[in-house]
């Protein structure tokens, strides 16, 4: 899968765009109809299947300081695009100048003229341009004259509500992982390289392999039993999402802490994806580094139990 992160330089492919557009954060299940409705037509119609979204968010950049707990980073968000097989993904980078744009310019000079794009498929609730004005019959009375084919898909529900990123957050947050992931149609997980940290967790007889979640506002919290994906392989794991309370009583930036069971070896500098099987408990401060061992001794045994009811590797991508 090809990523761009500028047009600088973008040739436009012959055979035209099949192109789907959406922030697609978590690109759960409602992505995924967008995303194989567009599919469907680039199969059909022998174009380039695409993929335009966003960075940063739409809502983080007009909600600076109250900023959404993001599902997906863009490397999350590209793992995931690329194993529904898009073949390229246009990351627009979303400022004043683009979030300025009226619906002729995004519509004609950037859809059309710049990509190449000949269809197009949103959601239900998509909107574009200043303000957000267009709507996907503004784009279509806009795109019809120029060849543009545009069409917007009804939402997925689940138990009668539509799916949204939204929702997908809301249940992160209150701990319910297993509702999360028949929203999303996989297990949520986060990915990314291994830091360095201060091998607290070594000390305590529970090393860590440590990322850096580089998200303003992060969408889980607390500890979970976990797998994770590793070069070596997929271990079960538990980890602690947060702020680590007991050791850096002043830390900003959450931290993510995997623990992997039955591991032995070094990850430093490599990539790893924590796939979030279930709750555990939620993060706390000890009194001591003697009382958070003792705890992490009856969070691993949790884990362990929970992880005997999930032997495999269902769902896990």
């Amino acid at each position: 899968m090809q990523l761009l992160r500028s047009l600088s330089g973008y040739v436009k492919d012959p055979k035209g765009l099949s192109l789907a557009i959406g922030n697609f954060d978590g690109v759960h299940l409602g992505h995924q109809a967008v995303i194989r409705r567009m599919q469907e037509k680039a199969r059909a119609l022998g174009l380039k299947s695409a993929v335009m979204l966003f960075e940063p968010h739409p809502r983080e950049f007009f909600c600076k300081d109250h900023p959404p707990a993001r599902l997906s980073s863009l490397e999350d968000k590209c793992f995931l695009l690329e194993k529904l097989g898009v073949e390229q993904v246009l990351c627009m980078g979303f400022d004043e100048a683009f979030a300025s744009q009226s619906p002729g310019e995004f519509v004609k000079d950037l859809l059309v003229s710049k990509l190449g794009v000949r269809e197009v498929t949103v959601g239900s609730l998509f909107n574009f341009a200043k303000g957000g004005c267009g709507d996907i019959k503004l784009m279509q009375e806009i795109g019809a004259p120029l060849g543009l084919c545009c069409e917007a898909i009804a939402g997925v529900t689940l138990d009668g509500v539509r799916i949204s990123s939204t929702l997908i957050r809301e249940l992160l947050k209150k701990g319910d992982v297993q509702g999360a992931q028949r929203a999303l149609g996989h297990p949520f997980s986060i990915g990314g390289i291994v830091e360095h940290g201060k091998a607290l967790g070594r000390s305590l007889g529970f090393p860590t392999a440590n990322l850096s979640l580089k998200r303003q506002v992060c969408p889980v919290s607390g500890v979970f039993a976990v797998k994770v994906q590793t070069p070596c392989g997929l271990y079960g794991g538990m980890c602690n999402a947060g702020l680590r309370p007991t050791a850096e009583s002043s830390r900003k930036e959450p931290l993510l802490e995997a623990s992997l069971f039955h591991f032995t070896g070094s990850l430093y500098g490599k990539g790893i994806r924590v796939y979030f099987i279930e709750k555990i408990r939620e993060e706390r401060r000890f009194p001591d580094l003697r009382q958070l061992t003792l705890q992490l001794r009856q969070d691993q045994d949790r884990a362990l139990g929970i992880l005997k009811d999930h032997p495999g590797d269902e769902g896990i991508i």
